[in-house]
C-alpha cells in the first residue's frame, strides 16, 4: 500500500511539474480526436443500411451482410489479384531507394550530388495526371516517342498503353520514377548520423568504398529499413487510385480493376448510395493492411530487429 501511494504521489508531482507542457499539447490532442479518431464511427456503416437521413444511430443494422456480398461478388477475386500483383510488384523495387541514398552518400562533388539530388526529387511534385500525359507522349502508338524510335528502326509501332502484358510494368515504372528519389531522403538521413569513425577504422584495415557501404552503410541503417518495410507493407492491398484511373481503358480494364476503382464506380461515378457496401471494402482493406503490419512487424521482431509496435 505504501508503495502505491509513493506511486500516485510521484505521478501528481510530475504531472504538476510539467503541467505547462500537458496544457500544450492539449490543442494537438484535441485535433488528433476530432480528426483521426472521430471519423472512426463511420466503420459502423459497414455493418448497416446506411441511410443518411436516419444517421449511423439510427440506420438498420445488418451484420455481416455487406462482406458476405463482397466475398460473393464475382470480381472479388480478380480485384484482390490485381491490387496484390501491382503492389507485388511495386514491393520489389523496395531496396531501389535504398541502394540510391547510399550511391548519393559516395558522391564527393557537392554540385554534382546537389543536382542529382534535385533531379530526381522533382518527379515527386508532378501530379499523376502529368506522369500520365508524359507516359502517353512517349508511350503513344501514334505520337509516342518509343514508336518514332521503332518505326525509323524499320520495325512496326506497338500499341503498349493497351496491351495487358505491358501494363503493370508501366505502372511500376512510373511509380519507381515519381517515388524513388523522395523515399531516399529517409535513409540518407539515417546514413548521415552513423558514426564517422567507423568507416576510418574500416579504411585502416584496407576496405574499399564498397565493402563500407555494404559493411557499414547497410547494417547500421538496417534499423530504419526495416521500419520503412513494415510501414510499407500496411498498404500492400492498397494501389494508388489516380495512377489506375487515369491508365485505365477498355484494353486493359480487366487488369487494372482494384479496390479503389471498384469503390468509385459504385459510389461517385453513378451517384450510387451504396455507402454500406463501399465503407465494407474499404474496411477490407484496412483490417488486411493492419494484420500485414502486425505479422510483418512480428516477423521482424523475432529476427532481433526492433519494429514499430
Amino acid at each position: 500500500m505504501k508503495g502505491k501511494k509513493e506511486t500516485g504521489k510521484t505521478l501528481r508531482r510530475q504531472i504538476w511539474e510539467y503541467r505547462w507542457i500537458y496544457l500544450l499539447g492539449i490543442p494537438g490532442l484535441v485535433v488528433m480526436f476530432l480528426m483521426y479518431y472521430m471519423p472512426l464511427r463511420g466503420i459502423l456503416m459497414a455493418f448497416q443500411d446506411y441511410n443518411p437521413h436516419l444517421g449511423i444511430l439510427g440506420s438498420p443494422w445488418t451484420g455481416l451482410k455487406h462482406f458476405r456480398t463482397l466475398f460473393s461478388d464475382p470480381k472479388f477475386y480478380n480485384m484482390l489479384k490485381n491490387t496484390l500483383v501491382i503492389s507485388g510488384l511495386n514491393l520489389l523495387t523496395f531496396p531501389v531507394p535504398i541502394f540510391l541514398a547510399m550511391l548519393l552518400n559516395e558522391v564527393r562533388n557537392l554540385k554534382f550530388k546537389k543536382f542529382i539530388q534535385t533531379s530526381i526529387y522533382l518527379p515527386h511534385f508532378m501530379s499523376w495526371a502529368i506522369v500520365v500525359s508524359l507516359t502517353f507522349f512517349l508511350l503513344s502508338t501514334e505520337q509516342g516517342v518509343v514508336n518514332k524510335l521503332i518505326v525509323m528502326a524499320g520495325g512496326e509501332p506497338f500499341a503498349f498503353l493497351f496491351s495487358t502484358k505491358w501494363i503493370y510494368l508501366i505502372l511500376v515504372v512510373q511509380s519507381l520514377w515519381k517515388s524513388v528519389g523522395w523515399n531516399s531522403i529517409v535513409y540518407l538521413a539515417a546514413i548521415s548520423g552513423i558514426d564517422q569513425s567507423l568507416y576510418e577504422a574500416a579504411k585502416m584495415d584496407g576496405a574499399n568504398r564498397f565493402q563500407c557501404m555494404m559493411k557499414i552503410t547497410l547494417p547500421s541503417i538496417m534499423p530504419t529499413v526495416i521500419v520503412m518495410l513494415i510501414l510499407r507493407m500496411g498498404s500492400i492491398i492498397s494501389v494508388d487510385f489516380e495512377q489506375t484511373f487515369l491508365m485505365n481503358n477498355p484494353l486493359v480494364k480487366s487488369k487494372l480493376e482494384v479496390f479503389e476503382i471498384f469503390i468509385y464506380n459504385n459510389s461517385i461515378a453513378t451517384g450510387s448510395t451504396q455507402y454500406s457496401y463501399t465503407t465494407a471494402v474499404g474496411l477490407f482493406k484496412s483490417v488486411v493492411n493492419t494484420a500485414l503490419v502486425c505479422l510483418t512487424n512480428w516477423i521482424t521482431s523475432r529476427r532481433g530487429y526492433e519494429g514499430v509496435m
